[in-house]
């Protein structure tokens, strides 16, 4: 009896022992990671411009963009006759200078967060290409705002088909391959109430709600586009001039543990040639 009762005691010591708090070191924490979403646009805005690594091979900060316009005529002409001055061709230039930018974010972290919620590392990591990235994408549609061929549509219309066609009409393409359209939120849900867009595909389409050209055209949607405004462009109007690659350098302070990390690249973002391109807006009367 007296053994049954030593053994039953320290039984009840061990679980003391165990659920005594002034044992517990730390507390747990059951972490859930979540990360706003900072990117301003969902399009892959390299895919919608040309790379061109022509600066790297060159000294200097500038790049000059040169447009150039070709005015001429053919004559018929007897033996031995030149062509009057006005069938001459020639060519006249708008040169534009850029300053080749450096692109640059930077974040902090210590070794005390990271130990804290290794998590934090991805979001500056992520957050940091996201911010970079944001960056182009903006100044490529900043590019496309200076469009030189314009088009509207009647303020009293929401955007149609018709709008689209009448605007390719402008630039008169005999080939449009490669072209594509870019809208923002507004106007693709004013072309949703397209009668003729809903009448497509014998209304299959009007129960998807999704489209994915327009007069044979991609057409490609993103917050960036201002309201009432549509683009019709192709990859060779905006060229991004890569003077060098993206690069991370990190330095670090061995007493206070901070990190710093800085991401960098050097380019500039311009418009080159909208020939195939033009800028279709509201009417403002």
């Amino acid at each position: 009896m007296k053994k049954f009762i030593t053994k039953a005691r320290n039984t009840i010591l061990s679980l003391q022992f165990f659920a005594n708090p002034a044992h517990v070191i730390y507390d747990n924490f059951v972490l859930e990671n979540k990360m706003t979403d900072i990117t301003n646009t969902q399009l892959e805005v390299r895919s919608l411009m040309t790379m061109d690594y022509s600066l790297t091979e060159t000294a200097g900060m500038k790049k000059t963009i040169n447009k150039y316009t070709y005015t001429g005529s053919v004559e018929k002409l007897a033996k031995g006759a030149k062509n009057t001055d006005s069938a001459k061709g020639k060519a006249t230039l708008v040169g534009t200078d850029y300053t080749v930018n450096r692109y640059q974010q930077t974040f902090v972290y210590n070794d005390m967060e990271v130990m804290k919620d290794p998590y934090m590392l991805d979001v500056l990591t992520k957050g940091a290409a996201d911010t970079m990235t944001n960056q182009i994408k903006s100044e490529y549609f900043e590019e496309l705002g200076k469009i030189t061929n314009n088009t509207t549509w009647p303020k009293s219309e929401l955007l149609k088909y018709d709008h689209i066609v009448d605007a390719l009409a402008v630039i008169d393409q005999e080939i449009e391959e490669g072209m594509f359209v870019i809208m923002g939120n507004t106007q693709r849900k004013e072309i949703r109430k397209d009668t003729d867009y809903k009448a497509s595909k014998q209304g299959e389409i009007l129960y998807t709600g999704q489209f994915g050209t327009v007069a044979g055209l991609p057409v490609l949607f993103s917050k960036l586009v201002p309201a009432d405004t549509v683009y019709i462009t192709t990859k060779d109007a905006v060229k991004f001039f890569v003077k060098k690659d993206g690069s991370v350098e990190q330095d670090r302070d061995v007493e206070t543990k901070d990190n710093t990390v800085v991401y960098d690249r050097y380019g500039v973002i311009a418009l080159v040639d909208d020939t195939k391109s033009i800028k279709m807006t509201k009417a403002t009367a």
